[in-house]
């Protein structure tokens, strides 16, 4: 009552669900897994798309308040990440730039500089490889940790390696 203009502003807000999980877009001849802005830097839903079917990884972003800053170069550094973990292409468009193809292996193959006005084409293999990374996640991590304790768990305070000491 003190403030009517604000339900104007906030029309909307609270109106959205949850979705039932990370289920790839259907495409002609694969399955497209889409990441909205800065859910690309989260390994676990690029993983949650590639064992979900994904054939091809998609992010778009609005990088557009980051300005001409190195921000968008870095965000798009760890968007090749989601592809090499899952040996996916990933497509990125960024209203702004930097807009991108990135193959399996983390490389760009073809991308926008930021604020010009452009579009990007390129080859984009819509397939499924598997990794150990999709199938485990981060089992691998896990086992190495493991591992770390074992090596330097330490009973009674005693070196584990000791140095001979020379006598003077």
């Amino acid at each position: 009552p003190l403030f009517p203009f604000i339900e104007k502003l906030a029309v909307g807000v609270g109106d959205f669900l949850p979705g039932s999980g990370f289920v790839p877009v259907p495409l002609a001849g694969g399955q497209a897994g889409v990441l909205i802005c800065y859910e690309v830097i989260f390994p676990e839903i690029g993983r949650a798309y590639g064992r979900s079917g994904a054939t091809l990884l998609v992010t778009i972003t609005n990088d557009a308040w980051f300005g001409t800053t190195s921000a968008p170069f870095q965000h798009l550094s760890l968007t090749a990440f989601r592809a090499v973990e899952n040996r996916l292409y990933l497509v990125r468009a960024a209203n702004t730039g930097v807009s991108a193809i990135i193959d399996p292996t983390g490389r760009v193959t073809a991308r926008t500089g930021i604020f010009e006005k452009t579009f990007l084409t390129g080859p984009v293999k819509l397939h499924r490889e598997g990794t150990f990374y999709t199938k485990y996640g981060d089992l691998f991590v896990f086992f190495c940790m493991i591992a770390l304790l074992v090596i330097f768990y330490n009973p009674g305070g005693r070196r584990l390696w000791s140095r001979k000491s020379k006598k003077k």
